[in-house]
Formats: C-alpha cells, structure tokens, sequence
C-alpha cells in the first residue's frame, strides 16, 4: 500500500541531544502496525548520530515508528 511520512525539522543545540518524536519523524501506511515501518540510516547525520537512549553512545543504522512512539529514538549533536 501507500506510505506517508511526515518530516518536520528537529533542531538541536551543539552538545545537546533530542528525542525524535511522532510530531518530527511521523510514517502511516493505513495498517495500525508502527511495529512493521523501518526507518534505515543510509546516511549518518552531518553533526551527530541517531542512537537509543538507553545505550548513549551508540550508533544505530536503523529504528522502526513504534521505537519513535516510544520516545526511545534521539539524535545527538556533537
């Protein structure tokens, strides 16, 4: 089926971090399974990295919408 996504920009002071949340990163594709969309880093980010916050420190490659529903996605501005 069709997906949409959603992008806002999401800004960070240097040194900070953020959690990416539904109101910045936001994917639907009409089936109620967030579980099931995979976001997959291609391209690191510039300035910082994409990581879990329960393991700082530590790149991910890639995340699904339910981890960014769970506020438990974030980026970090190094």
């Amino acid at each position: 089926g069709d997906i949409a996504v959603f992008i806002k920009p999401l800004k960070v002071p240097k040194g900070d971090q953020s959690h990416i949340t539904t109101d910045v990163l936001l994917a639907l594709d009409g089936t109620d399974k967030p579980e099931e969309l995979h976001y997959v880093i291609t391209s690191p980010p510039q300035y910082g990295q994409i990581e879990y916050v329960s393991y700082p420190g530590i790149p991910i490659t890639s995340f699904s919408q339910m981890d960014v529903a769970r506020q438990i996605v974030c980026y970090v501005h190094n």
